[in-house]
């Protein structure tokens, strides 16, 4: 019979959990479940010996966690859930000082706010670059479909009716497996490359998540990836936590021309003039920007 366990995160800065889940379009994709009207994400977590449903709530100042396993959790699985979660929530990273630049500028003031800026991302970096590569060039829907075709084939299960992403050992296949089951196109290649750099050692998080590599570097390490091109190394390097690149893309330049009331949209030295006051937060305050009546922020 499962066993519940309950953890409880202290949130000392602005944060609200929907608006860090909502910041972007992870929460959309398996394995990721959220529940409005509870106001509760659910996601499974690969612990050592287990996979267990993890059930995430806010409550003031603080995140309850509750932890749901097949077997009897130990101090150590508990300890591992939170700093995944920290990791995926991004608690631990400090972003008072690009608060502290958005309190000066009235259409970023909610961003100061209400802590905004924290972007989910993975609890393992394959899992966030596998499901780049099946943004790339395609539709939102071809995203979510790709990527329930493969949790749904090789994801392990989880108590509470959730499947785990897999880990790149369960994703080192044959490109045939891609392009016939997850039905990733002309992505397949890409994607068994990547899966098997992960699973024999090639590439691990710290390869592209090593502090003393500056962005200019890790930019390469990432457009070294088969198919990635300047759009996905972008999106990746949001998600490592570097903002200094603005990760240009199609829907970001037409959701700016919606927003300013234009036809079409500006250049990209409009937009590197628009946020050079944020330095190396830029990309995070395009961001923000754009998604801003997401969150129902008004602009001025």
């Amino acid at each position: 019979m499962p066993q519940a366990t309950r953890t409880t995160l202290a949130v000392e800065q602005p944060f609200e959990l929907g608006l860090t889940l909502h910041g972007h379009g992870w929460i959309h994709l398996p394995p990721h479940r959220w529940d409005e009207a509870r106001g509760e994400w659910s996601v499974p977590l690969r612990l050592h010996r287990q996979v267990v449903a993890a059930h995430v709530r806010q409550a003031r100042a603080s995140i309850s966690v509750r932890l749901v396993a097949a077997r009897r959790l130990a101090a150590r699985d508990v300890a591992e859930a939170r700093r995944q979660i920290v990791h995926m929530l991004r608690l631990d990273e400090d972003l008072a000082p690009f608060w502290a630049m958005c309190k000066s500028k009235p259409r970023f003031d909610w961003v100061a706010r209400r802590g905004g800026g924290r972007l989910l991302r993975s609890a393992a970096l394959f899992e966030d670059l596998l499901k780049i590569l099946f943004t790339t060039n395609c539709t939102w829907a071809a995203t979510t479909s790709m990527t329930k075709k493969l949790v749904d084939a090789i994801g392990d299960d989880a108590p509470d009716g959730l499947r785990a992403f897999p880990t790149a050992a369960q994703c080192a296949r044959e490109p045939a497996f891609y392009r016939d089951v997850v039905r990733a196109g002309y992505r397949a290649d890409a994607c068994a490359q990547l899966a098997r750099a992960f699973a024999d050692g090639t590439l691990d998080d710290a390869h592209f998540a090593n502090p003393s590599c500056d962005t200019t570097m890790t930019r390469k390490r990432l457009l070294a990836l088969r198919g990635f091109g300047p759009y996905a190394a972008g999106q990746a390097l949001r998600l490592l936590g570097r903002y200094d690149d603005l990760a240009l893309d199609s829907w970001c330049r037409a959701q700016m021309a919606t927003i300013l009331g234009r036809a079409t949209a500006p250049n990209d030295a409009w937009f590197a003039r628009r946020y050079a006051d944020f330095a190396t937060c830029a990309g995070l305050a395009m961001w923000c920007e754009v998604t801003a009546d997401w969150h129902e922020s008004p602009r001025k």
